[in-house]
């Protein structure tokens, strides 16, 4: 059995399948019409709230090390920053052994003019990818994420590779530990 609305309003009908399927009800392709559109990605089932970065666990600050302490880092805006590596990255990249594997995940927590570095206002994210990812910026991915880990702004960052692509820069990673 189904139910479709009758051409006589205020009416309807309930029939076989067989008339269900000879039935064609001006909602339907009006229906399909909207769940086509909704299933190629329009909008209808997708977040548009930015996400949360898969290269930064929540509780990165356990599980990542501290691989430089609180400085000010004049070509980012002249804010104090916190940096932290995962343990593919850490030992690499204190002892400044370059290029870090694949893999590696180094993140920036920026604070502003706090010189304590308690005052987070969110974060620059650099996840070496597999080769071939993009060879013009030594196959990192960048990220700029908020003060609650979401992603502002996500990969192939010109912005962000144009400048590490400078002296003193290492790898594309610009400050010693």
């Amino acid at each position: 059995m189904c139910i479709h609305l009758s051409k006589n309003p205020g009416r309807v009908l309930t029939n076989s399948r067989d008339e269900c399927r000879r039935a064609k009800p001006a909602c339907t392709h009006a229906y399909l019409f909207a769940l086509t559109v909704c299933l190629l990605g329009v909008g209808c089932f997708q977040d548009s709230t930015a996400q949360h970065s898969a290269f930064l666990p929540l509780n990165y600050q356990s599980t990542f090390q501290t691989v430089r302490t609180c400085r000010l880092v004049v070509p980012h805006s002249n804010q104090y920053q916190l940096v932290f590596a995962n343990a593919i990255a850490a030992d690499q990249y204190t002892a400044g052994i370059y290029p870090l594997p694949a893999g590696s995940v180094v993140v920036a927590e920026q604070h502003g003019n706090d010189a304590s570095c308690n005052n987070l206002l969110g974060y620059y994210l650099m996840a070496k990818e597999n080769p071939g990812y993009d060879t013009a910026a030594g196959d990192w991915h960048w990220q700029e994420l908020d003060v609650n880990q979401r992603i502002s702004q996500d990969g192939h960052l010109t912005t962000c590779s144009s400048c590490h692509a400078k002296p003193p820069c290492s790898d594309f990673l610009c400050s010693p530990p």
